[in-house]
Parts: structure tokens; C-alpha cells; sequence
């Protein structure tokens, strides 16, 4: 989990939030993605202004500031809206763009392969049938009425022209249902697939949505292309067509037998290198006495004041003088040196731009060999008490 670079930010969205929106938001999605990733949604939803759907442009730590969040609490959440298509992020040199994405209606959450899957899974089929009636809408009886609807044509005495088409005024008809999820489902083989599998039996041929729906099946249930193709030769209707609500049915059973559970359960992966979120809050935050301590347990009391001396007398920001502060004490074991040395020491990093914590921590984990360059990086971490390598 990277950390949040400090460049100004600007959140945008091409929609405004409908009441079945947030319905489905608080039903449908929070059990999946949790409470802190609805929220953020709806609080970076709350920042556009209602005219043009854009926001004032923010930084992250006004961001975390508003929604009372840390670093890495944000990220996770993000991370979490991106995966299951509700956020788009972009990122230029000097500035990130967040896109808010609709979430999906009612009737095609419930219809997914995946999502309507993984909710009952995790909430249970009881609860999930409860949630899931909520959204059902009676159907009107209309057998003993005559449809009387006008037509266009009935009623207007021209047409849009190629330059005024259906397109120019999608905005106005509402938006089409869009799955923003994307599933790269790499290790399935589906020419492998494919050779196993009897295309007679498929009525509209290969098709890009045939793809999509055995890749996203394969996925969901971890299935490998033979049992795949032995879930399509049973899928087979009294019409002697394939019927994917069959093939669903069918993987959902093979499942339970092998795994002797219900259903696949949705986790949220641990990103990689999250110990350097973790050090960044730490280096921010930690007191003198934390940080002397997880050095040397016993420091003589004259450090606390070395290093209040620091704090007030350089101007850089905490996590940056902590980062300094433990570097030195490693290479020098344990021997903290005056102020003057610490001033020297930060002439140094700010003629190389170290403004940040994140730059500090880079920069304290290269070596420099005798003939001036840098060397290979050693490994930082922070774990519940002490570091490693910095």
C-alpha cells in the first residue's frame, strides 16, 4: 500500500446520487466492502457541488482531516471502492483525479455472478433473501388491459437528425447500467477450455459475454479449465442448449461438495509493502521518549532534551527529524550527537530535497559507498516496538 503523494486532488462525477443508490450502497455493497468504504463514498460524493459535479480542489490531509481518517485506514477504503467498481483514480505529476462511479441498480447487483454471490455468502441466505426482497417491485397484472401508449411517431411531426442523435441526450434518459468491475482472470486458459467443450451446444457462438461470464466463474470459485468444461457439458437445457443459469446452479453445488461450504467468501487482499504506511504514521506521531526507547531502552535522560532542541530548532516536519534521529542512532550505536551535528545533517538532506517523510524513509535506506554512489536499498521496517534495518 503506496503512501498518499502531496498533490492536490479534484473529485468529479458524471451523476447525482438517487435514493435506490444509496438504498443499494447501504444494503448491497457495505456487508461486502464495510462501513469506512461506504463512507468515504458518500463523503467524497458529498464534496461536488451540485451544479457542475465537481469538487474544490483538496488535499489528503484535508481529506483525512474531514472524514477523520488515518493514511492508511483512507487507502485501504479506496483500494476497496476501486476493486469493486464504485472509484476511478488518476494520477498526473502534480495532481490526482478521483471519478465516482454509479453503483450498480438493485436487479443487476442481485443478477452478478459474482457480487450477488459473495453478498450470500457473507451475510447468510435468510438475511440475503430479506435484503434481496426489499428491492423486489410487485408486478402489475395488466392481462384484462389494452395498451392505448402512443407512439413517437404518433405524436411528433419530425426526427432527431445524425448530429442530434440518441447519444447528445443520454444524460437526460438516465444512465445504462455499467459494471465497472474488472476481473483479470489470467491463470484461466480459455482456449484450453474451449477444446474441451462441445460448441454445438452454444447457441450465439463464442462471444465476448460467453468469455466474460465462464472467466468470471472460473474466478469466483477457483475452478481450473477442465472442470470448467465438465460444468458446461452439464449446462446443457432440454433444448440442448448451453444455459449459463444452469452452469451457475451447477458450479455452486460442485463447489459445496469439494469445499464443504456454501459459497466462496469475498477478503480484501493485503496490499504489499504496507509496513511503509505503517512507519510513515509512526515517524509522524511518535514522541521523543517512543522513539528513543524502541532504539535503547535505557537512553541516558539528556537525549529527550537533544532531541527537543531538534524539533525546535529545524525547520522540518517531525516524521522527516525522526527518520534522522533513528538513523543516527543505529550508525552510531546508540551515541546521539549535539545539535550542530543534526544541523549539518539536515543541510545535507534538504540540498537532496528530503521534504517528506516518505523521502526520508527512502532516503535513510540507500547507502553511499566511497565512490559516492548510491548503493542497493536496505530493508525498513517497523514491527510493534522496534525497526529493522533503517
Amino acid at each position: 500500500m503506496e503512501a498518499l503523494a502531496p498533490k492536490k486532488l479534484n473529485i468529479y462525477s458524471s451523476f447525482s446520487l438517487s435514493s435506490d443508490d444509496v438504498s443499494t450502497l447501504s444494503l448491497l455493497y457495505a456487508p461486502l466492502i464495510g462501513g469506512e468504504a461506504v463512507m468515504l463514498y458518500f463523503g467524497l460524493e458529498s464534496l461536488l457541488e451540485r451544479n457542475n459535479l465537481k469538487s474544490e480542489t483538496f488535499t489528503h490531509r484535508e481529506i483525512l482531516d474531514l472524514f477523520c481518517l488515518t493514511e492508511k485506514a483512507f487507502l485501504k477504503a479506496r483500494y476497496q471502492l476501486e476493486g469493486i467498481g464504485l472509484l476511478m483514480t488518476y494520477e498526473a505529476e502534480d495532481e490526482m483525479l478521483y471519478v465516482i462511479c454509479a453503483p450498480l441498480s438493485p436487479k443487476n447487483f442481485i443478477k452478478d455472478a459474482t457480487l450477488g454471490l459473495y453478498l450470500t455468502s457473507k451475510i447468510g441466505k435468510e438475511l440475503s433473501d430479506k435484503v434481496f426482497n426489499h428491492f423486489k417491485i410487485e408486478k402489475i397484472d395488466k392481462a384484462k388491459f389494452k395498451n392505448i401508449t402512443k407512439n413517437f411517431e404518433d405524436v411528433y411531426t419530425s426526427v432527431l437528425n445524425d448530429d442530434a442523435g440518441f447519444s447528445k441526450f443520454q444524460y437526460l434518459l438516465g444512465r445504462k447500467p455499467v459494471n465497472n468491475i474488472k476481473l483479470n482472470n489470467n491463470k484461466f486458459n480459455f482456449e484450453a477450455f474451449q477444446k474441451q467443450i462441445n460448441l454445438d451446444f452454444l447457441e450465439t457462438g463464442i462471444t465476448k459475454q460467453f468469455k466474460d461470464q465462464i472467466s468470471n466463474l472460473a474466478f469466483v470459485y477457483a475452478f481450473d479449465e477442465a472442470q470448467m468444461a465438465n460444468l458446461y457439458n452439464e449446462s446443457i437445457n432440454r433444448a440442448s442448449l448451453f444455459d449459463y443459469k444452469l452452469l451457475k446452479k451447477k458450479a455452486n453445488i460442485l463447489y459445496s461438495y469439494i469445499h464443504h461450504m456454501d459459497a466462496p467468501k469475498l477478503i480484501t487482499k493485503e496490499e504489499e509493502n504496507i509496513e511503509s504506511v505503517d512507519l510513515i504514521e509512526y515517524l509522524d506521531t511518535a514522541s521523543p521518549s517512543v522513539i528513543l526507547e524502541n532504539i535503547m531502552p535505557n537512553f541516558p535522560p539528556k537525549y529527550l532534551n537533544i532531541v527537543e532542541e531538534i524539533y525546535a530548532n529545524i525547520d522540518l516536519p517531525r516524521g522527516v527529524l525522526n527518520c534522522m534521529i533513528i538513523k543516527v542512532l543505529k550508525e552510531k550505536s546508540g551515541e546521539l550527537p549535539t545539535l550542530a551535528y543534526f544541523k549539518k545533517m539536515s543541510e545535507t538532506w534538504i540540498e537532496h530535497n528530503i521534504f517528506t517523510t516518505s523521502d526520508a524513509i527512502k532516503y535513510s535506506t540507500t547507502y553511499e559507498s566511497n565512490d559516492g554512489k548510491k548503493g542497493k536499498p536496505t530493508e525498513s521496517k517497523y514491527k510493534a516496538g522496534g525497526f529493522e534495518s533503517l
